[in-house]
């Protein structure tokens, strides 16, 4: 094998502006945490038990938040000898943990509205509606806050947030109707409802980011469409072991060996295959390119086909 025509890897950053994610998610730790200190203490004013709950319930999603926003931070930390990719994939830690915590309290939740629908309580209506308005508010801004954001870690705190919205406005229509019509089986039916529906999504956000963690490709149709262009190129006989993961659902790695047809346009070439890289989104890309006498026999005839 010609080792002489064989050239290292080069490396190719795209660089992004600071995402702001830990900032949201900071925001919306704060936002949970006063609001739930406040809730506990309207809840107990208008003897909810409902609403006691749910702001124990609160102080949960905010020791995510908080669990989150620290993690988040320092997944920005940069690389090192230890880390050569830095620590991007504590965002996806986080995330698991986050979508781990809302799926048991969502579970509770049903559990504890199933059996409320048999034995309903009569809280105070009007307070629970002014309760409510301001939790939609508080968590609708923080859900805001938080869609806006990229990570797998931002999206998956948002079910947190809106888990709660959601339960607010069941709160809210809840109480109308316990105070008009004397509904009182209203309140834990639209909390089991809500709570399945958050179940699902958050189960589906799950499946994604433990996708993510065993290094699943992240966008399939953009790795084909950049794959074909490449092996389109006038210049390229094929391109083959090609790899393509994410470290946070946001920043990926791609990692190719191009058969070059020409190796006196190797620079050229390279600059070519990463223009097509935005395909892809933000990439660390690594090419190694080979000539037509060389088939990467070293690594590739040991294991599977490249």
């Amino acid at each position: 094998m010609a080792h002489g025509s064989h050239h290292h890897p080069h490396h190719h950053h795209h660089h992004s502006t600071p995402d702001g994610s830990d900032r949201n998610i900071g925001i919306a730790f704060w936002l949970n945490l006063i609001f739930a200190v406040i809730e506990l203490i309207g809840g107990m004013w208008t003897q909810s038990l409902a609403i006691v709950s749910d702001a124990l319930h609160d102080f949960g999603d905010a020791l995510s938040l908080g669990l989150g926003y620290i993690l988040q931070r320092i997944s920005k930390r940069g690389p090192s000898e230890n880390y050569s990719y830095g620590l991007r994939r504590l965002s996806l830690l986080s995330a698991v943990l986050s979508g781990v915590v809302i799926s048991v309290g969502a579970i509770y939740i049903l559990i504890e509205g199933y059996q409320r629908f048999f034995e309903p309580r009569e809280p105070f209506g009007p307070g629970m509606a002014a309760l409510a308005v301001v939790g939609i508010a508080v968590n609708g801004f923080s859900a805001w806050k938080l869609s806006r954001g990229h990570t797998q870690n931002e999206q998956m705190l948002k079910w947190h947030l809106i888990e709660d919205v959601l339960g607010w406005v069941a709160v809210l229509i809840g109480s109308g109707f316990i105070w008009v019509f004397n509904w009182k089986w209203m309140d834990p039916l639209l909390a089991m409802g809500i709570s399945a529906f958050v179940l699902i999504n958050v189960f589906r956000g799950l499946v994604k980011t433990v996708n993510l963690f065993l290094q699943a490709n992240p966008n399939p149709e953009g790795l084909k469409l950049f794959r074909d262009q490449v092996e389109a190129m006038n210049n390229i006989e094929e391109v083959h072991d090609v790899h393509f993961w994410s470290l946070d659902g946001v920043r990926h790695v791609l990692s190719l060996h191009a058969v070059l047809i020409d190796l006196s346009k190797i620079e050229t070439t390279k600059d070519d295959i990463r223009s097509l890289s935005h395909l892809l989104g933000d990439c660390h890309i690594t090419i190694e390119t080979e000539s037509l006498d060389e088939h990467c026999k070293s690594d590739c005839e040991q294991s599977e086909p490249c």
